[in-house]
């Protein structure tokens, strides 16, 4: 019989001890109401970043050759001007930045090919140094924009030269980080 005993116990102190914790909740107090976070407000808009463009400063070319040694050949540079023109509107269609590169590259090589074959063509002279500009090559671009004041003073070349110039000043899009200093170069 003594073996009844202790579980009696355990059952009686079991029971007790349900007894007292019967009435409270299973998982303890009543939760805290829940409360909606704070608004913050929103941080004012960044200004527009600048982004400040690098221009190459120097341009190692000669432009002066001695004229007694130049041969033209018109059709020949008009042609290499068209061609140019040309690669570079594919440029301005092709999305990938290095495809584009390398067409604007190939222009570059037109329009100094299309100088070659004649040093006193002011259209090949202006879409050189847009060109360059493109390539934010601004000193080049300047030494070509300083030829066409030049190309001006010669009768024979005046009407182009001076048509190429006029169209410096004409279109504000040409030139966007030093205008005035292309303009002036143009010599307007």
């Amino acid at each position: 019989m003594g073996r009844g005993l202790p579980s009696v116990f355990v059952g009686v102190a079991l029971a007790l001890s349900l007894a007292s914790t019967g009435c409270q909740p299973l998982y303890g107090a009543k939760p805290e109401k829940l409360r909606n976070p704070e608004k913050k407000k929103r941080p004012p808009p960044a200004p527009d970043a600048v982004v400040e463009i690098k221009y190459l400063e120097d341009c190692q070319t000669n432009f002066r050759d001695d004229p007694k040694r130049v041969s033209r050949d018109t059709t020949g540079s008009n042609s290499l001007v068209e061609t140019g023109d040309n690669t570079l509107a594919q440029a301005d269609k092709t999305k990938e930045p290095q495809s584009q590169a390398q067409l604007i590259s190939v222009a570059i090589d037109k329009y100094i090919n299309a100088l070659k074959k004649d040093p006193y063509n002011a259209e090949a002279t202006l879409k050189l140094a847009l060109a360059y500009d493109r390539v934010l090559r601004k000193g080049c671009a300047l030494k070509l924009l300083a030829r066409l004041p030049l190309l001006e003073a010669n009768q024979t070349y005046r009407s182009r030269a001076k048509q190429a110039a006029d169209q410096v000043s004409d279109s504000k899009e040409w030139f966007r980080g030093y205008r005035k200093e292309a303009v002036a170069a143009a010599g307007r």
